[in-house]
């Protein structure tokens, strides 16, 4: 939990930089920041979501060795400029009981700051599990572009 905190803090201190206020809130999901790097190659155990006319390609690599995190990667496929990608994040245990339940908002952050997204590249990021998680299952919801329009997965 102290590292959902953390996220959130990192994520509320770098739209306060930006002097950008949050795109969307929401009672019953919490948001988290995930730093990112360009990808240099696609992993075969990946899962690929691929909508057709989708702006981006969500990769679901699973959860990381360490047991600790999801991975996964964002290939952009527009030209229209991207604030952010939504996920939906559902955890949980080895009995199968629901943990947490979350949209993550991925935006390419490197080193705190906020990075141009770009057509062309993929994007690899991890975000963190909740320790009691065992299983979890992630897919591409909605991108928000910078002049505030949407696109939503079906």
């Amino acid at each position: 939990m102290k590292i959902y905190i953390a996220l959130i803090l990192a994520a509320a201190l770098c739209s306060a930089c930006g002097n950008k206020q949050p795109s969307e809130s929401s009672n019953s999901q919490s948001t988290a920041a995930t730093q990112s790097t360009p990808a240099k190659a696609e992993s075969s155990k990946a899962t690929s979501e691929s909508t057709s006319g989708a702006p981006v390609e969500f990769i679901y690599g699973g959860i990381t060795p360490d047991k600790t995190s999801i991975s996964y990667k964002i290939k952009v496929n527009t030209d229209k400029p991207i604030e952010e990608v939504h996920l939906a994040l559902k955890e949980t245990d080895s009995g199968g009981k629901v943990v947490e339940q979350t949209t993550v908002a991925w935006q390419n952050i490197v080193h705190s700051t906020q990075q141009p997204i770009e057509k062309g590249k993929t994007y690899e990021a991890q975000t963190p599990l909740d320790p009691g998680a065992t299983k979890a299952e992630c897919l591409l919801k909605e991108v928000i572009f910078q002049d505030g329009t949407r696109w939503t997965a079906r």
